[in-house]
Parts: C-alpha cells; sequence; structure tokens
C-alpha cells in the first residue's frame, strides 16, 4: 500500500549527532557570511506518516535561479506508516560564490514539497575576521572528531545505503 508521507521538517545546519539517541542538530542556520570559504554542512529531512518507497532530491539554486548542487534522486522506504525516516544529507565543501537568497528546494517523487531560503550575506571586515575566529575555533575543535560520513536514523534496523558523489554525502 503506498501513501505518500509529509516532509515533517527540513533543517540545515553545520552540526548533527544521533549515536544511539535522538539527532542533535547544531549551529542550525537560516543565513552564511559572504565572502567564505568553502562551507561543509548538514540538511536532515524528516519524512512521517507514509508508507512504501519514495524519492527525495535537495536541490539548492543560486540567486540567479542557477542550481548549485544537487543530491540527486535517494530512494528511501517507510515500511509502517508510525515509523518515520531521517534523511541526512552532508554537503562537502560548498562554495557560495555570489551574496544574495539562495533557494533549497525539497522533491518528492520529482514533485516540490518544501522550498526555503538560505541567505548569503555581505560581512564587513570586522565581521569577517570574527567569523574566521570562529571558524578556526571549530575546525580545531572538530580535528579531534572522527569525520561523519552518512548517518541514518530509525526505530527500525533497516538496510543503510550510501553513497558518495560530487562534494557531498547521501545516506538513505
Amino acid at each position: 500500500m503506498l501513501k505518500k508521507p509529509v516532509l515533517q521538517f527540513s533543517i540545515p545546519c553545520l552540526e548533527l549527532e544521533t549515536e544511539d539517541k535522538p539527532p542533535i542538530f547544531s549551529y542550525v542556520f537560516y543565513e552564511l557570511p559572504y565572502p567564505n570559504s568553502p562551507v561543509s554542512f548538514y540538511i536532515a529531512n524528516g519524512w512521517s506518516n507514509g508508507q512504501g518507497s519514495f524519492e527525495q532530491e535537495i536541490v539548492i539554486k543560486k540567486p540567479s535561479g542557477q542550481k548549485l548542487v544537487s543530491t540527486g534522486k535517494q530512494d528511501f522506504e517507510l515500511k509502517q506508516r508510525n515509523v518515520p525516516q531521517l534523511m541526512v544529507n552532508y554537503f562537502k565543501d560548498i562554495q557560495f560564490d555570489e551574496f544574495g537568497d539562495y533557494t533549497v528546494e525539497i522533491y518528492l517523487n520529482d514533485e516540490p514539497v518544501m522550498e526555503y531560503v538560505l541567505t548569503v550575506r555581505q560581512l564587513s571586515a570586522e565581521e569577517i575576521a570574527k567569523f574566521l575566529s570562529a571558524v578556526q575555533q571549530q575546525e580545531s575543535k572538530s580535528a579531534n572528531k572522527p569525520e561523519i560520513k552518512s548517518e541514518k536514523v530509525d526505530t527500525q534496523k533497516p538496510k543503510t545505503a550510501s553513497s558518495e558523489d560530487e562534494g557531498f554525502i547521501i545516506s538513505g
């Protein structure tokens, strides 16, 4: 029986922890500084209240409307209507090459289900210095942590399929 799920949430964040517990989203953001070196981040989508096999895709578009990056189609399955699926995408070293409003588009089976804006805003010289200092502190903290390649959170233990392509890592 196929019952289309709803997208309960889509969260962009800089850190994500899921070790044998519900996920913790750290440094949730809605804007990024510009100019900036490439930035790595997660987008976590929570699908619920559905049953069957589906495909999701995340597309991030530049302010001009051109595609910056896409995850491609990602398969996932909801075996029971009351068991949600967390789809975590790690976007590695993405370069936002202009300031303005970038659009995040979420698709389910090629149909748009959510769209939101991530603003990349121009920084002053003082803000750039402060931001670079914070990034260096974060990098020194995360240098001691193992790199997270992909995560899947589900109360059941389904098979995990992961692939790495074009600088971002997908789990489904």
